[in-house]
């Protein structure tokens, strides 16, 4: 790059459909210059000095009124309604600007820079890279079979060698009408962008197609297909095929999630289970498993389907929705049938490594169990993801941050794949590290308790523990009052010395305990920080013969340093193979 192009790197931000020339003081949306009066566009200026930091009322004050020690509320407010109003941004629900109530204001959304638009480097083995954004309807009706052919395009794209296909979960976010697919692309680092948008005449399917080069917004190629309605997914095959034809690329027969066209109804209600399941929530996780027992409904020899279940009990016990033991048992059953039906899927031996990981404590079963599947699919971020926590759970955090690092390259905009990279960090205690990747994922979804609570841990284990008050509370109250969090807040309080505040959120952790299911790890976790020892080894003995799910972090977890020195927590780790 030439010197005078990283000078205009320097001073041109973009965010969104929005431009920033911090030399000319212009604020642009899609390259036209909006109107914002000087005090708005200082204080985006300082909100994009820090991305996903914390900006206080008192220093946006000291910046814009120096030396002024009248009230400035109504001033304040007014240049951040003025910022609102030229983003286009809403209080309730920011894509940009966050408010901290009583404390000041955050910018949550990616920043990227002119000179940080090229495509990225992936792997060696990637050559080239697309994102499939999801299919317009003509009309709502139209909508799930525009889906079924963008989802088929994506399954069978994903099978070249090389090229880098962005996962469904990631480009199914695009979904608004005449989304900019060169922006999509950019934000993204790919190469190229496919659209499309799908209309019905009679009985026949009208989709035109065209693919975009991401760095300059040119159409590389179109296509208009005439395709009968009855059969959709082969229109997504054809597709592709002409996908691949236009960039020289192999395709391969791996595999296929759908095994006839009697499965189609199941495939849809895998789709819609997978999509519920991410949500990490008790309620969205219910609509999961009913999802999938629909699609066991359809075809009750369905792999994928008993697969999802096995993942949902196993997370319905991470959640403390059900004990351990009995979420395990039925993950188990559906973790086998998966494999006695579908042994070339990823999906089966990825939650079969999960059953042996957590409910047998066979680490080296599991790990054979996830190489597996990461060779019948490597562009499958779960078991990259999954990988990454056992190898972190054993210590290995160099392997581990490689394989959260690719989960993360193949899913670039899951929640859960990004707080887990944190998490991950966490564990191996670069804390620092940890604290900012759990802000760069609150930048995508604010109210992310999984993404809070990671925060608060990081800042108490650097001491920070006002933030860590902060941050937990955060966590508690977005994660619906979650025993975990609960249990978080108290550490932190007796970290930060309030023995008091500490003890009265343990008992009424031991109060919930009689009305909902908690866990006896997270009990051994307060006991801990409280300096009772000998309730702590009680808990975590109850945990290991309750199968609890939380104990396989207990090698690492940081905040059981104070009984490592014990000879009883060495023998707790024997009896988990560890």
């Amino acid at each position: 790059m030439t010197a005078s192009a990283t000078a205009t790197a320097a001073r041109i931000l973009r965010f969104g459909l929005f431009e920033v020339d911090l030399q000319s003081k212009e604020l642009r949306k899609r390259g036209l210059r909006l109107k914002i009066q000087q005090k708005p566009f200082q204080f985006l200026e300082m909100l994009l000095e820090r991305p996903g930091e914390l900006v206080t009322r008192k220093e946006i004050a000291d910046r814009l009124w120096p030396g002024v020690f009248v009230a400035y509320d109504r001033s304040l407010n007014t240049a951040v309604n003025a910022l609102r109003r030229a983003l286009g941004d809403s209080p309730r629900n920011p894509r940009f600007l966050e408010t901290r109530q009583g404390l000041g204001y955050r910018f949550i959304a990616p920043i990227d820079r002119p000179g940080d638009l090229g495509p990225r480097p992936l792997s060696s083995d990637f050559v080239d890279s697309i994102a499939v954004l999801p299919f317009q309807g003509a009309d709502a009706a139209l909508d799930p079979i525009a889906d079924q052919i963008a989802e088929e395009i994506i399954a069978l794209l994903s099978t070249a060698d090389q090229l880098h296909t962005v996962a469904r979960s990631t480009a199914f976010r695009y979904r608004e009408p005449n989304v900019d697919a060169a922006a999509v692309g950019r934000e993204l680092n790919v190469r190229t962008v496919l659209t499309g948008r799908v209309g019905q005449r009679g009985d026949s399917l009208d989709v035109s197609v065209e693919m975009v080069e991401a760095s300059t917004g040119w159409r590389l190629w179109g296509e208009q297909y005439d395709h009968p309605a009855a059969s959709a997914a082969s229109l997504g095959h054809h597709i592709a095929r002409d996908v691949a034809r236009k960039r020289n690329l192999q395709l391969h027969d791996k595999p296929r999630p759908i095994q006839a066209a009697g499965d189609r109804e199941a495939y849809r209600d895998y789709l819609k289970g997978r999509y519920f399941y991410n949500k990490l929530t008790e309620d969205a996780l219910r609509k999961s498993v009913a999802y999938y027992e629909s699609a066991l409904g359809s075809d009750p020899h369905y792999a994928l389907a008993h697969s999802g279940l096995a993942d949902a009990y196993c997370l319905f016990a991470f959640l403390d929705a059900m004990p351990s033991r009995d979420a395990l048992a039925r993950a188990r059953q559906h973790a086998l049938a998966a494999l006695r039906t579908g042994d070339l899927l990823a999906e089966a031996h990825a939650s079969l490594a999960n059953i042996r990981k957590l409910h047998d404590w066979d680490w080296e079963g599991a790990e054979a169990n996830f190489r597996k599947a990461i060779a019948l699919n490597p562009d499958y971020a779960a078991a990259h993801h999954w990988f990454a926590d056992h190898l972190a759970a054993l210590g290995r955090n160099e392997e581990a941050l490689k394989e959260i690092r690719l989960a993360q390259e193949l899913d670039p905009l899951s929640l859960v794949i990004s707080n887990e990279v944190a998490w991950n960090l966490y564990m191996a205690r670069h804390y620092q590290a940890a604290l900012e990747q759990a802000w760069r994922t609150l930048a995508l979804e604010p109210r992310f308790a999984a993404a809070q609570h990671t925060l608060g841990l990081a800042n108490e284990q650097l001491g920070n523990y006002d933030a860590a008050v902060v941050e937990l509370g955060n966590a508690y109250v977005c994660s619906g009052n979650h025993p975990v969090t609960l249990a978080s807040l108290a550490h932190a309080h007796a970290g930060a010395g309030d023995r008091e505040k500490a003890g009265k959120l343990l008992h009424d952790l031991e109060n919930g305990s009689r009305s909902r299911h908690v866990s006896p790890y997270w009990l051994a976790i307060v006991h801990t920080a409280l300096g009772n020892h000998d309730a702590a080894f009680a808990h975590i003995e109850k945990a290991i013969e309750d199968l609890d799910v939380w104990v396989v972090w207990l090698k690492v977890e940081p905040r059981f340093d104070p009984l490592r020195a014990d000879p009883r927590f060495t023998g707790l780790l024997r009896r988990i193979g560890l």
